[in-house]
């Protein structure tokens, strides 16, 4: 079994909650520019991570067609089922 995800995340990201020691105000600093846009698609089997690979900016079915044929494709054996959400 194989299970395939697909995650983004903003380089840029910044902590809206912090810790300090009491009595003391939390600082730091936030960035000023919006970052990139990464997305990251994977997938995990039984025994751990298959293969992966992340892209600037969005996914789209082409990347996905692309990590289908060239990452995961060839990794697959005779009788692997693959799910994946939506």
């Amino acid at each position: 079994m194989i299970f395939i995800d697909e995650s983004g995340i903003n380089l840029a990201l910044t902590r809206l909650f912090a810790r300090s020691s009491k009595g003391e105000r939390a600082r730091d600093s936030k960035p000023i520019k919006r970052g990139k846009n990464v997305s990251v698609i994977g997938a995990i089997g039984i025994d751990g991570l298959l293969t992966q690979m992340s892209i600037l900016g969005a996914e789209d079915s082409l990347t996905f067609e692309a990590f289908i044929a060239t990452k995961l494709a060839p990794k697959l054996w005779i009788g692997a089922y693959v799910f994946m959400d939506n």
